[in-house]
């Protein structure tokens, strides 16, 4: 097959409608996306087109000048294992090759093994299996958390404090900006603060920012972005961390948590419970001539 893989265009549009529409049993997010991707101006959105039609997309996004987010792969169900994925995800990493830096990395479904084997052959590495967790809020008038809102001029001070965290490596130094993976930046940290999402804990011991996480049947609930504090005092952080999503109001709080063996009994002690069978993994790449900077 001649695959041509070549910068989307609007008029792109009904063909990728038409190759999401099954995917996820017609729950695919592309859709809702789509346009914002299109007007994306700073990552790269591609198509494979074989005779006019387009049959696959990838997309690359800029998180921050030190990190990228290679999703949305998608192929045509009737074209799947003829090679467009691996040729799609060719042409990205070529993109970030040439317009990126630092480093640029992807999710995947533990079961997806075509992605899994793509990201071997392209010299990506795993570093990190992650799951959800969700555990029931503390709603009790007689428990108090120990958190206190993050104030702005505090934002440099709390990245410091991120950066030296020993409970930043369980988390292979990432945080969680909703499906999107990357290491703790100033601007990611002003935008939880901005939102009010984003705390000190026990004074100044640990330091959590949170996105608020959608879920179809149980609503929203605050789920982990940052989580930083001695690993010691985790268990007592988690305690305290479903006490705060009580006093904010939600039923539930939820952190996509690494599956470290040494982390699992922490959860079950704070009453977290896993909710998927099924894990994510991250890829990562550095890039060979732009590496990042080791801090923000």
């Amino acid at each position: 097959m001649n695959i041509v893989c070549r910068p989307a265009q609007p008029e792109d549009t009904p063909d990728v409608l038409e190759l999401t529409k099954t995917i996820w049993e017609g729950h695919d997010y592309v859709p809702e996306v789509w346009d914002e991707w299109l007007a994306d101006n700073q990552g790269q959105l591609l198509v494979a087109e074989l005779d006019g039609k387009v049959l696959g997309i990838s997309k690359l996004s800029r998180l921050s000048p030190e990190d990228w987010w290679m999703q949305g792969l998608r192929v045509h169900p009737q074209y799947e294992g003829q090679g467009i994925a691996s040729q799609l995800t060719d042409a990205t990493l070529q993109a970030w090759l040439e317009i990126g830096s630092g480093t640029v990395r992807l999710g995947t479904a533990s079961f997806r093994l075509p992605v899994q084997h793509i990201c071997s052959r392209l010299g990506f590495t795993k570093v990190s299996e992650l799951a959800p967790f969700y555990a029931p809020a503390n709603q009790s008038n007689s428990s108090r958390s120990e958190f206190q809102l993050l104030a702005v001029h505090e934002v440099e001070r709390a990245i410091e404090f991120a950066w030296l965290s020993t409970s930043l490596a369980l988390t292979a130094g990432l945080i969680d900006l909703d499906w999107h993976y990357a290491s703790p930046r100033t601007e990611f940290l002003a935008a939880a603060v901005e939102r009010k999402l984003a705390w000190w804990w026990h004074g100044r011991e640990g330091l959590l920012t949170a996105r608020l996480d959608e879920d179809d049947e149980l609503g929203r609930a605050p789920s982990i972005e940052l989580l930083g504090c001695p690993l010691e005092a985790l268990p007592q952080f988690l305690l305290d961390y479903r006490t705060l999503a009580g006093e904010l109001g939600y039923s539930r709080a939820a952190w996509m948590a690494p599956l470290h063996e040494s982390l699992l009994p922490t959860l079950k002690a704070a009453g977290f419970k896993r909710v998927w069978e099924n894990s994510l993994y991250i890829y990562a790449k550095t890039h060979p001539e732009k590496p990042p900077d080791s801090t923000d």
